[in-house]
């Protein structure tokens, strides 16, 4: 697998898509592209995706993943250097949801390229087999448009189990632009499904003892996480991710913390901490950063961020 993560600059979503559209359609200059050896160009937006699509294309892709380390899909704004990328890619995969943003810049772009929208390709049922495990109202809840595609909150890749399903829809798209190589990707698809699912085992086993086990969330990522491992939600600290909330709402959350006798709260790496620390000081509990996206500052291959996450979790809620 040939992958290239490149630093794009995150400033604010006010940036003109149009503006960037015709950066990328003129040929910016010192802008590398694909070598004769190099039979699919993909862009993937996020780190956990680009980790399995590498997987199952192998050496006859060359993955770039759009939001660099640190960075979080919920304030990403694209850079001309990223929409070249975009117009010269084969394949564009993305989450659903979190990423649609990126459709605009697809449209103002018109690029050709075969797109991929995970969330779509996954079996809902999946991600809601058995009660919600979230006592919450507000906290937990997808208040963006962002985490509203196709009625469901958009961090499936959490799961493992689903994100077995989707890694035979990369194979296909693979497939379709590469047919030559089909059964390689297939074959490839397979194995990382087999290897997911073996995850799936393994993240019950380090999570098993702390079945029913409540945690405060920074924001809404984990709730297919803590529904597959049965994990329940009494807080989300963030609402709005990347917006601190109101001063009513971290007093509620700090009441809700206090009851539930939970001695130890969740950051984000790719979001600012300041409404986490002001929780944990308040209701003295103590903070652990966890790591959705990979790279900030958890690993970036998909199977060790989800086991560092596990671990993380798990070496919290011993002390809890």
């Amino acid at each position: 697998m040939r992958t290239r993560s490149q630093t794009w600059p995150v400033t604010t979503r006010t940036a003109s898509l149009l503006a960037i559209a015709w950066f990328a359609l003129s040929g910016a200059p010192g802008v590398a592209q694909s070598g004769p050896d190099v039979g699919l160009s993909v862009v993937v937006t996020i780190q956990p995706w680009a980790s399995l699509a590498g997987a199952v294309g192998g050496e006859r892709v060359e993955v770039v993943t759009l939001l660099p380390p640190g960075a979080s899909p919920h304030s990403f704004d694209p850079s001309p250097s990223a929409a070249v990328a975009l117009a010269r890619a084969d394949a564009i995969i993305m989450n659903g949801g979190l990423d649609d943003w990126l459709l605009r810049l697809l449209d103002a772009t018109a690029s050709d390229a075969r797109k991929v929208i995970l969330l779509d390709t996954v079996d809902l049922d999946l991600l809601s087999d058995g009660a919600p495990h979230d006592q919450t109202s507000s906290h937990g809840a997808d208040h963006e448009d962002d985490h509203d595609h196709s009625g469901v909150n958009s961090h499936v890749w959490l799961d493992p189990v689903a994100a077995a399903q989707a890694v035979h829809a990369v194979a296909e798209a693979f497939s379709v632009l590469d047919p030559a190589h089909q059964a390689e990707y297939v074959a490839n698809a397979t194995h990382v499904e087999a290897r997911l699912l073996d995850l799936d085992e393994e993240l019950r086993s380090v999570l098993g003892p702390f079945a029913g086990a409540g945690i405060v969330q920074f924001h809404d990522a984990w709730s297919h996480f803590a529904r597959r491992y049965d994990l329940v939600i009494i807080a989300t600290l963030e609402p709005f991710p990347g917006r601190e909330p109101s001063a009513a709402y971290l007093a509620s959350t700090i009441d809700t913390i206090r009851a539930a006798g939970v001695n130890v709260i969740f950051s984000e790496g790719q979001l600012s901490d300041r409404s986490a620390r002001v929780v944990a000081e308040s209701a003295g509990v103590g903070l652990v950063v966890l790591d959705p996206l990979g790279g900030a500052p958890g690993p970036t291959d998909y199977f060790e961020l989800l086991l560092w996450n596990a671990a993380r979790i798990a070496d919290a809620l011993k002390s809890d």
